[in-house]
């Protein structure tokens, strides 16, 4: 497993991107990876940075080894459907430009504290950790740069149709929880890739990472290791 965890651009204290959009997103992780000197990478990608991951592998396919989505499906091959099932308001209020963080101005800690407040495992984020998310998402810009992806859904999902005709050919991982969706990602990858595998976390809500540390570490240690070994195998 090649490499180090990294931010999604645009999140966190990573600045604004300036064309917002996953596929900017995805090609600045790719230069990031050339920075570092690094070959082809397993990508791991939980929610957005799940999304992200995608469009990383479907624009290098050359500089990807494995792909990981974690807790959602994509646009154009699920997400949408997702949305009107699940009921997920927010993704129209948060593509409405400017209102949130109008709407939100001084109160971020309640808009955060709101979704945190949903969790299926609820000690699974603590106070600290919504300290820790408000100092980025509270700081001047913090929240727009975030919302900025909701805003580019119809762009993004018209390039994800356009990446679907050309199936992926890597190992793919579609990994859900049992109180949110289920099998939802794997169904989705299944629409864009050749080699898909999928798993679902019990007594685990959307936060994977979160809620089921042990699970979600377990199930992706098997699949990046049995990647590496038919790697080593084929060499």
């Amino acid at each position: 497993m090649d490499g180090p965890a990294g931010p999604q651009p645009g999140l966190g204290d990573s600045a604004a991107l300036a064309e917002p959009g996953i596929r900017t997103a995805a090609a600045l992780l790719d230069r990031w990876r050339e920075q570092l000197g690094l070959g082809a990478v397993h990508v791991v990608g939980h929610d957005l940075g799940g999304m992200t991951s995608y469009a990383w592998a479907a624009q290098q396919r050359e500089e990807i080894r494995s792909l990981s989505v974690l807790g959602v499906p994509l646009h154009g091959f699920g997400l949408q459907e997702f949305i009107n099932r699940a009921g997920l308001w927010h993704f129209g209020l948060f593509a409405v430009p400017g209102l949130t963080e109008h709407l939100a101005d001084g109160r971020e800690r309640l808009l955060l504290t709101h979704f945190y407040e949903h969790i299926h495992a609820a000690d699974a984020v603590t106070e600290a950790d919504v300290d820790a998310y408000l100092r980025s998402y509270g700081r001047p810009g913090g929240l727009g740069a975030s919302l900025a992806y909701y805003r580019n859904y119809t762009a993004d999902t018209e390039a994800f149709t356009e990446y679907g005709r050309r199936s992926l050919a890597i190992p793919v991982l579609g990994v859900g929880g049992d109180h949110a969706g289920g099998p939802i990602p794997e169904i989705s990858l299944a629409q864009v890739a050749d080699d898909v595998r999928g798993t679902v976390l019990t007594d685990c809500g959307h936060f994977l990472a979160e809620e089921q540390p042990e699970q979600l570490t377990d199930v992706l240690l098997d699949f990046l290791t049995a990647v590496d070994n038919k790697g080593t195998a084929e060499q």
